[in-house]
Parts: C-alpha cells; structure tokens; sequence
C-alpha cells in the first residue's frame, strides 16, 4: 500500500498510538503528554495531536533507546519488519502530519563520524527519517576538531521544516521522509582533514511507498476509531477535549511570558456534559466567595488591628499592601486555581501533580493574577524548594528527563515519590487558604472528600493540626453542597454527627475545641479571635465571621478582614464555607464584577462539578481505606479511652473532659502515623484509578502530568551539543544516537 493512499485512512489519536508503544519506549505517556502541552497552539491547518506527534519525534532522553526517533528508525532501517505493527498507528499520524507541510528545497546538512567517501559511490536510498539543519553552523558546533567527519551537504526538494513543532526550535530541523531517493553529485576532501558529501535529492516512487517497509494493505489494517479522535475526547466544537487552558501556558511571540488566568479565558472552552445547576451555583459560589475574600483583604494585608479600627474595609478596593487593581486576587486564590487545575485536569486526587502546579506558581507565575508568584509563604516556599530538590534527585535515580519529572504517569513511580515536602511542626494557614477546591470535587463521597482535604495540606503544611483544620473545614463545605443547614453546620455536635466522614479518627484538641464551638464569641478581637497566620487562628476567625455575619456575605467578609493581620487569607478562607452555603446567586453583585478573570473561574468551576460528578472510587480502594482507618482508628480510640467511651455512644454530647499534655503528645504522635498510614493508602488508590478501567468513563487525562518552567522557557538541557542530543551512555554507540538525529548511519542505505 502505497504511503499516499495509507495517509488517507482514519487516524488514531496520539495518546492511542503511543498506547501500543509502551512495550517499547519507557514512559511514554508522560513524553506525549508533554508534547500536546507545548503543541497547545499550531499553525498550518494541524491539530494538536498532529502537532504533538512531530514535537513527539524530536524529544530525546540521554539513553537513545527511550527516544521514539531512534526506536523508529532503528525498525525503519531494519530488515525484520515484525517490530514495525506496533509503530503502524503512530508512523500513520506522523507521515499524514509531515505530508500536510509544505515542502522546501534548498541546501541541509547532516553529518557522521570518520570517512564515508567510499560508501557514495552512486544514487542511494535513506531508509528512516532523517534529521537535517539548515544551519551549517549547528552541526559545525558540534564537532570535534581533532576528529574526521563527513559532511553531507544536501540539495532537498521535498524537505519538511520542523522547527516551530521540535523540542528544540532552534535548531532549524528539516526532515526527510523515509526512503528519500539521493544521487551523488561530488565529492570532496576538506582542508581540514574531513570530507564532504553533495547529494542531490530526486523524486521518486521510493517515496511514496511502503513496499520498502516490507508490507501489503492486508497487513496495515490496524484498530481504528471511527474518527480522528474517539467520542469521548470530542467536544462540541469538534476540538479535542484536552484542558490546555488549564496547564502553563506562554504567549507565541514570548518564551517567558505567562499567559494569566484572563488571558486563558479567550481559548478556555465548557464542558461537553450536563452538569448540576444548583451544585454549580455552590462551587461557584466557593471558589467566587473565596477570590472576593481574597481580594477584599488584599488591599489591607499585615495591617494590624489597631490600623483597621482606624481604617477600617468598607468596600473592594485597588491599591493597598500590593498595588492590585479592584478584585485582583493573592496567593491564596492563586494557589486554589493550581488544585482546583490538577483535579479538573487528572480528574483525580493526585498530590504529586498538584506540587508541579504550586512550582509553576511559584518560578513562572502560573494562575497568578500579575503573571507572577508574590505574597508566597516561609512554609509553602521551603516545601516547593525541598520538593524541586527531590524530583532531582528522583529524576537521576530513575533515569527520567528533568524536563519531563514533572510528567510523571509511571504508577509505580508515584508510589514511591514522596510528596510530603514539609518540615514536621509547620502549621501555618496557607494549607487552609487553597482548600476549597477538594471538597467540592469529592463532595459525593464525603469521606474521600475529608481523607483528600487533609492529605492535600499536610504535603505542604506538615504538622497534624493542618492536617484535621482542613479535613474538618473540608467536611463543613461538603455538608453545604449537600444542603445542610447553618444551624447543622455551625453545631457543637458537627464532629460527631458526621464521623464516619472522618473515618471515626479523632481531631486533634485544638481542632476538636473549635468543632464544639470556641469561635463562638460574640466579642470577637476583644474575646481572643485573631486573624493570624497559624491555622488554628485562622480557622476559629473565618468561623466566627461565619456565625456572627448576620446571613450576609459582605457582613462577614468584611468582618473577616477587619480583624486585620492576615487580612486576604481570613477572608478567603471565610468566603470558601460561606459561598458554599449563600451560593454564587447570593454574593455582592456590586463585588463580583471586579473579580479578575471572572469567566475563568466560573467556567472552572463547570469543569470541578462536571469531573467531579464522573468520578468514582474503586470498590476495591474504598474497602482498604474504611479498613485502614479503622485501624488506625482502634489506637487512637484506645488511647483517649478516658473522654471517648462518653462521648461516641450519643453523638450529640459535648466533650466535658480535657486530655493531659501527656494524652496530647501521645495522640499527636499516633495521630501523625494515622495520617502517614492513610496517605499511604490512598496512594494505593491513585496507583489503581490509573490502572483500572473505570465503568463510568475513560479517563485519558488521568496522570499526573505538568509542563516544567523550564522546558517552557526552552532552557538549553542538552548543553554546549545542544543540536546533537548527544548525552549518551557510552562512546560506543555510535549507531545508537551518540551524535542525535543529525548522525549518518551506514544503515541509512537501503
């Protein structure tokens, strides 16, 4: 079958194809992924996939045999043909992308070690792809000049231009297809002790055929969907439905500058599926309630009481402690769109993905309301630092690109990184700040929603108390959604009445003294509530603002704010419950149409319920969970028997007892294993959602995956070679890829 007319048969999709290549190429889910990242945008009538699959191509790992060009070509070039059935779906997509290039003629240039002369006596066919520069200089550096080379100078007609779809742009890549027919056209010695070949290429039925792969029509039929993409990947718009807008993404004309939650509002796109009216208007409510908050106390952060007594917030303002237009939002806001980004993206729990977001955060100003990272906290920097110093180390110990760590998929792998980045003992509030976003994509499993609540502050926050301030918060916003009443929400008895959302394990006592109640101070400042940066601060202040806010969001918010400190962080942990709860119907109109990149944030929020209502546990996962925890729970309760046997047996009693400092440090030090044991568990559960198939859906973004800074930045990760993708093993693979894609090999001949 000729490769024109199999060029026309229906294409699988990327991520389809490189499925059929995992026997052969290790991880490389985690490299396609990466390419339709950087492919977000593609110009010449290709689509995203198409445009992946040639970035795909020009990726290239230090040992050769995990790069798709040399496996490909390596199969190409080879006389036993077997190999090449699993590479059919991708070699398809590649040739149908390259064919819809124009083409270019002019000179390129390729290069291979020692004399060649001999081998170019007549006309010669180039059996894979070959790599070529248009630049002489590119391959000038990155030769030895004590060494013998021979250069071939070739005169292409039917050269396809790679550049603006390679991993490295600036290399000027042009491309040959297989089997491109090459004559002799002279021959010469250099002065410099090398040789140089001229070939001229010549159109031929080589070309345009795949007899020279060894195969007929009846051996290319291959499984096929009945469209470019599968139903499920297809939205309305005939796009894929792949979420670029909600990864790290950089304006065309500008490697380094970030395209902000407004810019990404002219490409984000809805989701294809009905979702739940009365759900959304809570989530929007949340996360719109939160960015309110946010930016209400942002003009007047670190001010203290005394200054709001003075000055105090009546309104959303611009200007203040930042500089920030009216309704520009902080970090706080910022760091909830990289979780609420990582659910709706994964459609999962998946801490390690939600750590690469909070980095781009942090080095490139990813979902900043500026475009960069400002009013960071001592806590969520060190852990960033100490988690960019562990996929280093993890990326060498595995032999993983450091431009592709933060793509990692390998199940196994996310089982064994540790994401639990902060120091023991930090209990600051910025674990609190973000949460809002777990509650409301589990809230139909309310003890998933509470597990992952704390899970996803103590990977940042590590003292226990950040732990259960989250999961007990978590739990008061899956109570909203689900209807509860405020005078439900706000009981003393909150805890109780729900513990088999906390999988029966106890909350810590200074947790536990605000689930029954000691926020409730009708004097507020004057009676002790303080809105400062440690989170059992914050949690008691955002709840009284909750209590006492007279059913009003601005009452509350403002009341938040003015208790003054950490004025934004108050507020917005106050707006996630309390937006929950009033909705989004009921916020300030005159607030909401300030809020920056308000599209952006609605339309996430239609993705977080939309995801949210697909997903489901495993059975399987759910049972280890419920076991673990009552394990776990069985310890604890044997510990604190003295006030727990009173309490349990009638949830609407109060504790009337107080723990010694001896019970305390015993049931923080169960309590932390109780917590280290359960995350272990629900790793268990994010290995096994990436492995079984779900009966709901297939989830086709189910990974971890996020594009580096770096790579975004095309920083120079090959060196000095840079063109030559040279970093291999040993010297003695020299038909391996030791000089990259632009090396001759003998086999190229055919």
């Amino acid at each position: 079958m000729a490769i024109e007319v199999y060029g026309k048969e229906v294409l699988m999709t990327l991520q389809e194809a490189a499925e059929k290549l995992q026997g052969s190429i290790k991880n490389i889910n985690a490299s396609v992924l990466m390419a339709k990242r950087n492919m977000s945008y593609s110009a010449n009538g290709l689509t995203v996939d198409e445009a992946a699959a040639i970035y795909l191509y020009t990726i290239e790992h230090k040992k050769a045999d995990r790069n798709v060009s040399f496996q490909l070509n390596r199969i190409l070039r080879s006389t036993e043909r077997s190999e090449l059935i699993t590479w059919l779906p991708y070699l398809q997509l590649l040739l149908n992308t390259l064919k819809k290039l124009p083409s270019m003629s002019g000179k390129i240039w390729r290069f291979a070690p020692g004399n060649l002369m001999d081998s170019y006596q007549t006309d010669c066919v180039w059996s894979g792809f070959s790599s070529c520069t248009k630049s002489l200089s590119v391959v000038k550096g990155l030769l030895n000049k004590s060494d013998v080379y021979t250069i071939f100078q070739i005169e292409c007609v039917n050269g396809k231009e790679i550049q603006n779809y390679s991993s490295r742009p600036d290399e000027d890549e042009v491309l040959l297809l297989p089997s491109t027919y090459l004559r002799v056209k002279d021959k010469k010695r250099l002065k410099n002790g090398s040789y140089l070949v001229v070939l001229q290429e010549r159109d031929s039925q080589h070309l345009h055929s795949t007899e020279t792969f060894g195969f007929s029509s009846s051996m290319l039929e291959i499984n096929r969907t009945d469209q470019g993409f599968t139903a499920s990947e297809i939205q309305a718009n005939n796009q894929p439905k792949y979420k670029r807008w909600l990864d790290c993404q950089f304006h065309q004309n500008s490697g380094k500058s970030i395209m902000t939650p407004k810019d990404l509002q002219t490409i984000m796109q809805d989701p294809p599926g009905n979702i739940d009216n009365a759900i959304l208007n809570c989530v929007q409510g949340s996360m719109i309630g939160m960015a309110l908050g946010d930016a209400l106390g942002a003009h007047a952060e670190f001010r203290p009481r005394q200054y709001m007594m003075e000055h105090p917030v009546r309104d959303l303002e611009g200007g203040g402690t930042w500089g920030l237009a009216k309704g520009q939002f902080t970090d706080d806001t910022s760091m909830a769109l990289c979780l609420a980004n990582s659910l709706v993206s994964c459609g999962d729990f998946i801490p390690y993905d939600q750590l690469v977001r909070y980095k781009w955060w942090y080095r490139s100003g990813y979902m900043s309301s500026t475009g960069q990272c400002f009013d960071i906290g001592m806590a969520t920097r060190q852990s960033l630092h100490e988690f960019e110093r562990r996929q280093q180390r993890f990326a060498r110990e595995h032999d993983i690109s450091i431009r592709q760590i933060d793509f990692l998929s390998d199940p196994e792998l996310l089982t064994i990184f540790k994401v639990d980045c902060s120091e023991d003992g930090v209990a600051g509030n910025g674990a609190l700040m973000r949460l809002a976003p777990v509650p409301l994509f589990f809230h139909k499993y309310p003890s998933y929603a509470v597990e992952f609540s704390g899970i996803s502050g103590i990977i940042t926050h590590g003292d226990l108390k950040a732990y259960d301030a989250c999961r007990y918060y978590g739990a008061l916003i899956v109570a909203a959604l689900r209807g509860e009443t405020k005078e439900q929400l706000l009981s003393n008895s909150f805890y109780y009445n729900h513990a088999t959302w906390f999988n029966n394990k106890l909350l810590v006592p200074e947790v536990m003294a605000i689930a029954k109640g000691s926020y409730k101070k009708k004097g507020g400042y004057n009676e002790g509530i303080r809105g400062k940066g440690y989170i059992v601060n914050a949690l008691e202040a955002a709840l009284w603002a909750f209590w006492c806010d007279e059913n009003s969001f601005e009452i509350g918010a403002l009341n938040a704010v003015n208790l003054g400190d950490d004025t934004d962080t108050t507020a917005a942990i106050y707006g996630q419950l309390a937006g929950a709860y009033y909705g989004y119907k009921n916020l300030p109109k005159k607030w909401v149409k300030h809020v920056y990149a308000l599209s952006f944030i609605e339309c996430l929020c239609k993705w977080i319920v939309y995801e949210g209502q697909m997903w489901q546990p495993k059975s399987h996962a759910l049972n280890s969970l419920e076991s673990k925890s009552r394990s776990n729970s069985d310890v604890l309760m044997a510990a604190q028997s003295k006030y727990i046997s009173n309490s349990v047996p009638n949830m609407n009693q109060e504790f009337t007892q107080t723990p010694t400092n001896s019970e305390n440090q015993l049931v923080s030090k169960l309590s932390r294993s109780s917590v280290k044991s359960a995350y272990s568990t629900t790793q268990d559960i994010y290995e096994k959602a990436s492995t079984t198939q779900s009966n709901v859906r297939p989830k086709s973004i189910a990974k971890p995956v996020q594009i580096s800074h770096n790579d975004m930045i095309r920083t120079d990760y090959y060196g000095a070679a840079g063109l030559g993708h040279n970093h291999v093993q040993s010297t003695h693979e020299t038909n391996n890829g030791l000089y990259g894609r632009y090396h001759v090999r003998h086999t190229d001949q055919s």
